[in-house]
């Protein structure tokens, strides 16, 4: 049984115990773009993950990051169910309470979560069950019910998985700031809004800034703007380019834009910056003396 809900944004399957071996794809086919969680109800299982293979006994939970390439290997006679769901969906599925970092603990790699098959059976098959059903009401369907039941099934396999085993090797904060980095310099000079950059990292504007601010007591935008001044600066020493070239090669229409920019965060023209700038890249002569060691 697959079931497409709310677009693509949602897969639920049912593997029944068959005669013959099944292998599914994510990353690829049917769960191209999704989290994946899997319920192992009966018999064993083989993931094939990062060039590893993880043998997987039922009764267990796994998990598996945004777009994450695995091959999932089904033994005749086992029986799994599968649930994805989309990375838009993300922020209504870990929520913002206290649990939604430790969700995301957990879905930032696979983890593997053995459990009793009493864990199935009480906890985890009626979940599966309500949320086969709410899928079933194909004309008033649940967004805010599905996301609510996939956040109960997380929330149920973190209190079973042993945390201290899931070996991260950046803080929740970090893999964020890793993400928006990278975002960052591939889009700085196309003037991309903070939101741009929330959407992209499928997260609120409150919990980016936050993070940026904990970890570089900077906000979003500041930082997006140091990394324009990286770029403007560097190329400002270079006399051969003029201001309108600079400011069209930064995406500014005109000169006079870039131009206010670059003022307001210096308190130098990129006229005055060149005719002061020094060797080590220094404002010279400006009320801003700015360090962009820490940015990207």
């Amino acid at each position: 049984m697959l079931t497409n809900i709310i677009g693509s944004m949602v897969r639920f399957e049912e593997i029944q115990p068959g005669l013959q071996a099944r292998t599914f794809s994510a990353g690829s086919g049917n769960f191209t773009d999704f989290n994946l969680i899997g319920v192992v109800q009966r018999g064993d299982i083989s993931i094939v993950y990062e060039d590893e293979q993880h043998n997987v006994l039922g009764p267990s939970i796994f998990c598996l990051p945004h777009k994450a390439s695995a091959k999932i290997l089904v033994p005749a006679g086992s029986q799994i169910w599968l649930i994805g769901y989309s990375n838009e969906l993300t922020n209504l599925v870990m929520g913002t309470e206290l649990d939604s970092t430790k969700l995301e603990i957990l879905m930032q790699q696979l983890t593997l979560t053995q459990c009793q098959k009493s864990d199935v059976n009480d906890v985890f098959l009626p979940l599966l069950k309500l949320l086969n059903l709410e899928i079933s009401f194909t004309k008033n369907r649940s967004q805010t019910i599905i996301c609510a039941i996939i956040r109960i099934l997380l929330i149920n396999t973190y209190r079973l998985t042993n945390i201290q085993s899931i070996k991260l090797n950046d803080s929740p904060d970090e893999l964020v700031l890793q993400r928006f980095r990278q975002l960052v310099e591939i889009e700085f000079k196309n003037r991309k809004p903070v939101r741009y950059y929330c959407q992209e990292l499928n997260v609120t504007y409150d919990r980016l800034h936050a993070i940026c601010q904990r970890n570089l007591q900077k906000p979003p935008l500041q930082l997006i703007n140091n990394r324009v001044l990286i770029d403007a600066t560097t190329r400002l020493k270079k006399p051969s380019d003029s201001i309108q070239t600079i400011a069209n090669q930064l995406g500014y229409n005109d000169a006079s834009q870039f131009s206010h920019f670059f003022k307001k965060e210096t308190g130098l023209s990129p006229n005055q910056f060149r005719k002061n700038n020094t060797a080590t890249g220094s404002l010279k002569g400006s009320n801003y003396e700015y360090n962009f060691s820490d940015w990207p």
